[in-house]
């Protein structure tokens, strides 16, 4: 994809996270606060990191990058994905998804390398702030479940929160257009 699509794609899913929490269900609610534990998703998010980095990343290795040990590389990695769900299956959810956000994060700082500086901004701004999310839930996953207990404290956090999404999305879609 070109960076003109990952400006979409990401507006995208920040419009889906801005309605995630401008929205008031009890449903919602309670799938965003059981996120964290969430054996479901845990092994729907860890299934598509394990499945990303097998066919984005090992599939693509040359000989300069140990290429010759694809196969070796591929079953350490699933091995390790199957005995992180045994053995660290406590906010396992938070990390998997912290994985693919640091993948996604990856492709889109790949597409907007060498763009003009003025057009890529908004986006590559984004998704550093993501990276660094990503890095800090992904090494303490439990501050996610506190940061969201705090967050629906009040709906005014929620909303507010929400709405930062959805305003970053609509900028994005205007800068996509300018490109």
């Amino acid at each position: 994809m070109d960076l003109g699509q990952f400006t979409l794609t990401t507006s995208f899913l920040l419009v889906f996270l801005g309605f995630l929490f401008t929205n008031k269900s009890n449903k919602i609610d309670s799938l965003i606060k059981n996120f964290p534990r969430s054996k479901l998703s845990a092994i729907l998010l860890l299934c598509i990191g394990i499945f990303w980095f097998l066919f984005r990343h090992v599939n693509n290795l040359g000989e300069a990058d140990f290429g010759e040990y694809k196969v070796t590389i591929g079953i350490i990695g699933v091995l390790v994905g199957v005995a992180s769900y045994f053995f660290i299956f406590d906010f396992l959810a938070v990390r998997a998804l912290c994985i693919i956000i640091l993948f996604y994060s990856r492709e889109v700082l790949d597409a907007a390398f060498l763009q003009e500086p003025i057009s890529r901004l908004f986006l590559v701004s984004i998704i550093y702030f993501f990276i660094t999310v990503s890095l800090y839930f992904g090494a303490w996953p439990y501050r996610l479940r506190d940061f969201l207990n705090w967050l629906f404290k009040n709906y005014k956090y929620r909303f507010l929160f929400g709405s930062f999404f959805l305003t970053y999305s609509v900028i994005l879609v205007i800068v996509r257009f300018t490109y």
